[in-house]
């Protein structure tokens, strides 16, 4: 098992105080640090770090799409009064269900337990337009990007935790500069024709990042009349 052992400042603090004549016993969560940890629905990855001068079992609630390898379930501490550092690789199931989902991560060591959450939202990193969240994370409000009549160019932005594709749903009057791409924070211009009817239009464009699917929707106003 790959585990980055105890720092040498955490040893020489134990170590001290076994020289008290004390036995010292200390658990906590290390990443994430407020120990919970939101996650989109396109991201496969993440990682649980946690330090320890017990031996330990660490469990799963939501094994169905959260996991860890199997050595990771459990480890016997034979470094007496000292901190081990584990780091453990995480894979998430990509989320196509539509629901917020949970996973509880509880670490059992010694006498004492320590959890960390991890919420998969059903919904893709867009920045841009701005969205509003609900509180419990189970709804999503999309304000739509307004063009003026006369916008020739705008973009988008958004976070894809795997390869992308960008794509309008039917108009042609919208069109990204780029309509597929790699993982990372990106950013997409977008060509657009003006406006010359006196009626707003619409438009969706199709965002797939690790094939989950989201959309960004696009009004323009129509021409002011005089």
């Amino acid at each position: 098992m790959k585990k980055s052992i105890f720092t040498l400042l955490a040893s020489a603090l134990l170590l001290g105080a076994c020289g008290k004549g004390n036995e010292s016993h200390y658990t906590d969560v290390l990443y994430p640090s407020t120990r919970y940890r939101l996650v989109m629905a396109d991201q496969t990855a993440d990682s649980l770090v946690f330090a320890s001068t017990d031996s330990w079992i660490l469990t799963n609630s939501a094994e169905a799409w959260c996991s860890f390898p199997k050595e990771y379930a459990s480890f016997n501490n034979k470094y007496s009064n000292t901190w081990v550092v584990t780091s453990v690789p995480l894979t998430f199931q990509v989320n196509t269900t539509g629901k917020l989902r949970s996973a509880l991560l509880k670490i059992d060591a010694g006498e004492s337990s320590n959890a960390a959450y991890y919420s998969q939202v059903p919904f893709l990193g867009i920045s841009r337009p701005q969205r509003l969240v609900s509180n419990d994370l189970t709804e999503v409000e999309t304000y739509p990007l307004k063009l003026k009549a006369a916008a020739t160019l705008d973009s988008v932005s958004f976070n894809a935790y795997g390869d992308w594709t960008l794509n309008p749903l039917g108009g042609t009057w919208v069109v990204p500069q780029a309509t597929e791409g790699t993982a990372g924070h990106r950013i997409v211009n977008l060509t657009v024709e003006p406006n010359t009817l006196a009626t707003e239009r619409q438009d969706t464009l199709i965002l797939i990042s690790n094939g989950v699917q989201d959309s960004i929707f696009v009004i323009q106003e129509g021409v002011k009349q005089s």
